[in-house]
């Protein structure tokens, strides 16, 4: 019997990316903590589908590209911290997952808790 998902559910990239869109949507006007802690729990979230097999790692590379082009493009919104720039990157090299090349996941978990340890 093969198995399909229910019409209309979305996949979990989907959701991710959804989530920064609404991140990104929010970001001119959000305090700079609120953003940081945002991309942090959104790192967390496709670290853990990705380790699970329930999201490719290219789909969340994707996403952390969209995050790092917008974010750069924006003409209004707070700066953000050294270690929000570094996860978004970090996040940007899992399309290489199962490579030396590929994003150090204990690092960027550590950056993404550590942001969130920091959050007013």
């Amino acid at each position: 019997m093969i198995e399909t998902k229910p019409a209309g559910r979305p996949t979990p990239g989907q959701n991710l990316r959804g989530a920064a869109e609404a991140l990104l949507a929010r970001y001119p006007a959000a305090p700079a903590a609120e953003t940081e802690a945002a991309i942090a729990v959104l790192a967390l979230w496709a670290l853990d589908a990705v380790e699970s097999g329930t999201l490719p790692a290219t789909e969340a590379d994707s996403v952390f590209t969209l995050l790092d082009i917008e974010l750069d493009e924006a003409k209004t919104g707070p700066d953000l911290s050294e270690s929000t720039s570094q996860l978004v990157l970090e996040g940007m090299t899992l399309h290489d997952w199962g490579t030396p090349f590929s994003a150090d996941l204990d690092h960027m978990r550590a950056l993404a808790f550590g942001i969130l340890r920091s959050a007013p």
